[in-house]
């Protein structure tokens, strides 16, 4: 047997929520959608050691907005 549960979410609600991440979620999250699993891992690892500064939201949206 299985349960299947339905979740309505709009559109602007994802985006405010996006909106209110700290920089390096961000930059995470861009990188979970664009299916690039190692360079999260290493690019993270880099953002927590200081090596590197996560991109602005800017940089992260360029294409979207």
């Amino acid at each position: 047997m299985s349960i299947g549960v339905t979740v309505e979410l709009k559109v602007k609600d994802i985006a405010n929520t996006i909106k209110k991440l700290k920089r390096e979620d961000r930059e995470e999250l861009l990188l979970l959608l664009s299916g690039e699993a190692e360079e999260i891992k290493k690019r993270m690892e880099d953002i927590r050691a200081k090596k590197i500064k996560p991109l602005s939201r800017r940089e992260i949206l360029k294409d979207v907005l």
